[in-house]
């Protein structure tokens, strides 16, 4: 069974696209773990991606059943909620664009309520 997830501050719900194929992922971007999952890691920038001070960080297992999604800080070690503050709307944007793309290449699909 698929899971869906949320992103940290977000409303909306996504799960993996029923027509998820291993070439959509590494056309993507995602990265083979020594596990066999896959990674996917988006800095979240405004001006440059190298002093991004968050970033999006998708993992898919091996299986391709299970997905989780979280924004991060630069390091990647604390979760971070770009919806609560107004000044990062900019981030918001990109974020959303970034799901977009991922939506197009049927890896994710938005779950309506």
């Amino acid at each position: 069974m698929v899971n869906t997830v949320v992103i940290n501050g977000d409303k909306r719900k996504f799960t993996l696209s029923p027509d998820l194929k291993l070439y959509a992922l590494i056309d993507a971007g995602f990265v083979k773990t020594v596990k066999g999952n896959y990674n996917y890691e988006h800095p979240l920038y405004n001006d440059s991606p190298y002093n991004a001070p968050t970033k999006l960080k998708v993992t898919i297992d091996k299986d391709m059943t299970r997905l989780t999604m979280v924004v991060t800080d630069r390091n990647g070690l604390k979760k971070v909620n770009i919806f609560k503050n107004q000044e990062l709307a900019p981030t918001v944007e990109l974020l959303d664009y970034v799901l977009k793309d991922l939506a197009e290449r049927k890896i994710l699909v938005a779950v309506k309520d």
